[in-house]
């Protein structure tokens, strides 16, 4: 049988050895928890920074065009006019212009020809989804100082961005091309007006 001792040192080496299984148990729920809580802070941060497509597109864009300037007069009573290039960046136009916005049908060219007379920018559309409308819709919106957006169904493009003597045509829309296309042309017309 053994001591009253070595039985002691037994019980003792037995709670020393239960309470430092306690500790590890302490202490790897405590890593469990603190990687949870981590997790719960980082996961979102990184979902976060995750590059999501532009809901603006980033359609294909041909070069700038420079085009020959087909005029500045203004229509007289029962005259129609004649463009050259579609949709047109200059010519003969209505006396009177349109305004900042967007325009959905019923839109006369003459009028917006006289707003690019001004300054404007211009961006048409032919043939795109409702959703490409609002992306466009948007733009302007976020910036529309002397933009306008418009249908233009007999063109074969189907996004052409225009002002006084220049023109862009995209396959749909692109936002990058839309602002630089503005900031280079807007109120750049040859007749400074609002």
């Amino acid at each position: 049988m053994p001591s009253k001792s070595s039985q002691q040192a037994q019980q003792r080496a037995a709670q020393e050895k239960k309470k430092k299984q306690q500790q590890y148990l302490l202490i790897g729920g405590g890593v469990v928890v603190a990687l949870l809580v981590i997790g719960a802070i980082v996961l979102p941060m990184l979902q976060q920074r995750t590059p999501t497509p532009t809901s603006t597109g980033s359609a294909a864009c041909d070069n700038l065009l420079t085009l020959a300037d087909e005029g500045r007069e203004h229509l007289e009573p029962g005259e129609t006019p004649t463009y050259n290039q579609v949709p047109p960046s200059s010519g003969t136009h209505n006396v009177v212009s349109l305004p900042s916005g967007i325009y959905d049908s019923n839109v006369d060219v003459t009028q917006l020809v006289h707003s690019l007379e001004h300054g404007y920018v211009i961006m048409f559309y032919n043939g795109i989804s409702q959703a490409e409308i609002d992306q466009l819709v948007a733009i302007q919106r976020s910036d529309p100082y002397k933009v306008i957006v418009a249908p233009y169904p007999n063109m074969p493009y189907k996004v052409a961005l225009v002002a006084w003597d220049h023109r862009q045509v995209c396959e749909g829309v692109n936002e990058q091309a839309i602002r630089s296309f503005t900031a280079q042309f807007r109120n750049q017309g040859p007749e400074q007006a609002q």
